[in-house]
C-alpha cells in the first residue's frame, strides 16, 4: 500500500475516533460548540458584508448593507436561541410519532376485532413508539444529545473499522 495513502487513512481514522469519543462522551458540550460555531460564523460573515458596504464608498451595494445587518441579527439570534431551535425538531417529530402511533393502536384493535391472532404485536409496537414520542416531546434536549451520541458512535465505529482494515491490509500486503 502506498505510504501516503496509508498515512492519510490512519490520520483520518484517528480523527474519526477522537471526534466519535468527544460526541459520545460529551454530547451537550459538542452540541453547544456546534451552536457557537454556526452562530459565530453567521455573525462574522454579517460583519464582513457590513464592512464591505461601508468601504465601498459611492460604489457600495445596498445589498451588502441589508445582508450584513440581517446576517448579524441572525448570528446573534442563533448564538442566543439555537438550543431552543434545536429542541423544536424532536418535539415536532415526537408529536408526529405520537399521532401516528395512536392511529396504529386503533388499527391493531381493529385487527383484533377482525380476528387476527397476533394483533397484540402491532399494538405493543405502537405503544412503545407512543412512549418514544412522549419522551421526545417532554425531554427534547436529552433526545438531541442522544442523537449526538449516536452520531459519535458512528464516527467511532467508522474510525476503528478503517484503522483496523488499513493495518490488516498493510500486514497482508507484506
Amino acid at each position: 500500500m502506498l505510504k501516503s495513502i496509508r498515512n492519510s487513512l490512519i490520520a483520518m481514522s484517528l480523527i474519526y475516533v477522537v471526534l466519535g469519543l468527544v460526541l459520545l462522551l460529551m454530547p451537550g458540550l459538542s452540541l453547544g460548540a456546534a451552536c457557537l460555531l454556526i452562530g459565530g460564523s453567521v455573525l462574522v460573515y454579517g460583519v464582513v458584508r457590513l464592512v464591505s458596504y461601508f468601504r465601498g464608498g459611492e460604489y457600495a451595494d445596498r445589498l451588502d448593507l441589508v445582508l450584513g445587518v440581517l446576517l448579524i441579527l441572525l448570528g446573534l439570534f442563533l448564538l442566543v436561541w439555537i438550543r431552543f431551535l434545536i429542541a423544536l425538531v424532536p418535539v415536532i417529530l415526537g408529536i408526529y410519532i405520537i399521532i401516528d402511533s395512536l392511529a396504529s393502536v386503533k388499527r391493531s384493535l381493529n385487527m383484533r376485532a377482525l380476528g387476527f391472532g397476533r394483533w397484540w404485536i402491532s399494538c405493543l409496537a405502537a405503544v412503545v413508539l407512543t412512549i418514544c414520542g412522549l419522551v421526545m416531546v417532554l425531554s427534547p434536549f436529552s433526545t438531541v444529545e442522544g442523537l449526538v451520541m449516536f452520531i459519535g458512535l458512528g464516527f467511532l465505529f467508522d474510525g476503528v473499522y478503517t484503522l483496523v482494515n488499513t493495518l490488516l491490509l498493510e500486514r497482508l500486503s507484506r
